[in-house]
């Protein structure tokens, strides 16, 4: 009994790991999750103990539905799809199944008589020792690099993508599992087993170091795309300035004329010339090609940049922007928000004609929370599935919005997507941090 509680004791280490990656993702809070967890193995584990000795079974045969058992408990107490929850507990479950072999290994120079579907203590508390190293040794890893995957990684086919590994992994270890330990000691199969056990953490631990990499190379370039968006938009607006001072400069330095052409009518009674003249002149006067929005620079530059958009294709816009310049979201995030409604907006308006165009957005922080809200006229055709918005210009949901909505999750914050008719509204809102 002791033996097969011991046995059943090593998925702590795993649920660890597990539960790492996903520290800012818990729904009750760490506690509180904690508590929950440590109170079902207090009575799964001893509860699969029995079944096992009583029964007189294989471990396997309870060990597996006790990890469907633990990962529908694992997924409840997330807030993460399951393409993500799946991925980690795959990966961890890989990793658990290549150190099996490994104490498979060191008890068979121990006991050659022995095999993998015996129980015994000391197989136990060595699996147990194993395991909890190796939960040590990662648990760093796994709660600095694997929760930025998990919190700023969203497109769920790259977690899927990472299954196949896993789960061939699992294959191959249970497939080379020995059943009888004596068979590892003819010929050199005993060392070809440990060269298929270091081979395969090799091969775990380098595959798990590039998926990081490549991941966050490909995130940091899409960063990098997006600042340089910014600054072109920022390096727009500022040649638009250069140009009204430059024509302003002009205007002041042809002012004096003006004023004697305007007196000399005056003095000569001849008013409707003169009101002609001034018309002329007010008319001929530059007028700023860019607003002040906002204090926010970057974000004003947006705004600019899509009002100049819509004035080209005749889209009526109203912009009522009260957002500070500094606030806890980024420039980068704040842009990428509205950058995509407002492009999701203007392509929408040009479906329909000119007179039925309009788009109008709102931006305002109240206690702590930044609020937008837009709202566009639009074809009232959509693509919907599962609640979702599909993209109408391809297949799969749209990338604008679902851009926005990882994003707002960034903050921990929500983003929500309506239509009413040939209407279309985008509500969004971010926590802030306290300034």
């Amino acid at each position: 009994m002791t033996a097969a509680l011991l046995s059943y004791l090593m998925l702590l280490p795993a649920q660890v790991l597990c539960l790492l990656p996903m520290c800012h993702q818990l729904k009750p809070g760490r506690r509180k999750a904690l508590i929950f967890l440590v109170v079902l193995d207090a009575v799964l584990f001893p509860l699969a103990a029995l079944v096992t000795v009583r029964c007189e079974l294989d471990i396997n045969y309870v060990l597996f539905p006790l990890l469907l058992v633990f990962f529908a408990v694992y997924q409840w107490i997330i807030r993460c799809p399951v393409s993500k929850s799946l991925s980690v507990f795959m990966s961890v479950s890989a990793l658990m199944a290549i150190l099996c072999n490994l104490t498979c290994a060191i008890e068979a120079s121990i006991d050659p008589s022995s095999g993998a579907s015996v129980l015994t203590l000391r197989s136990a508390l060595l699996q147990l020792g194993i395991n909890t190293a190796a939960a040590g040794l990662l648990a760093f890893p796994f709660y600095r690099y694997g929760s930025r995957l998990i919190d700023q990684l969203k497109l769920q086919k790259i977690w899927y993508m990472t299954l196949p590994f896993s789960a061939v992994l699992i294959i191959c270890n249970l497939f080379i599992r020995p059943l009888k330990y004596e068979t590892l000691f003819v010929n050199n199969v005993f060392r070809s087993f440990l060269f298929s056990i270091f081979s395969f953490l090799i091969l775990w631990n380098l595959l798990c170091i590039i998926y990081y990499q490549i991941v966050m190379g490909v995130l940091h370039a899409a960063r990098t795309r997006e600042k340089m968006r910014i600054l072109e938009m920022q390096e727009s607006q500022f040649e638009s300035q250069q140009q009204y001072m430059e024509s302003f400069a002009r205007t002041r330095h042809d002012f004096r004329q003006h004023i004697r052409t305007m007196k000399n009518l005056f003095h000569e009674g001849d008013y409707e010339q003169l009101g002609k003249y001034i018309d002329e002149y007010y008319d001929s006067l530059p007028v700023p090609e860019t607003r002040r929005y906002c204090s926010n620079t970057a974000l004003n530059a947006l705004l600019n940049y899509y009002a100049g958009k819509a004035k080209e294709n005749d889209i009526p816009v109203s912009f009522r922007i009260d957002i500070p310049q500094k606030i806890s979201v980024s420039d980068v995030d704040l842009c990428t928000i509205i950058g995509n409604i407002l492009e999701n907006a203007v392509t929408a308006c040009l479906e329909i004609p000119a007179e039925k165009r309009s788009l109008l957005l709102s931006g305002l922080v109240q206690n702590n929370r930044l609020y937008i809200v837009a709202t566009n006229s639009f074809s009232g055709q959509v693509r919907e599935r599962n609640g979702k918005y599909l993209s109408r210009r391809h297949s799969g949901s749209g990338i604008g919005l679902k851009s926005i909505q990882t994003s707002a999750e960034k903050y921990h914050g929500k983003a929500e997507f309506s239509h009413n008719g040939q209407e279309f509204h985008s509500d969004v809102m971010l926590l802030l941090q306290p300034q």
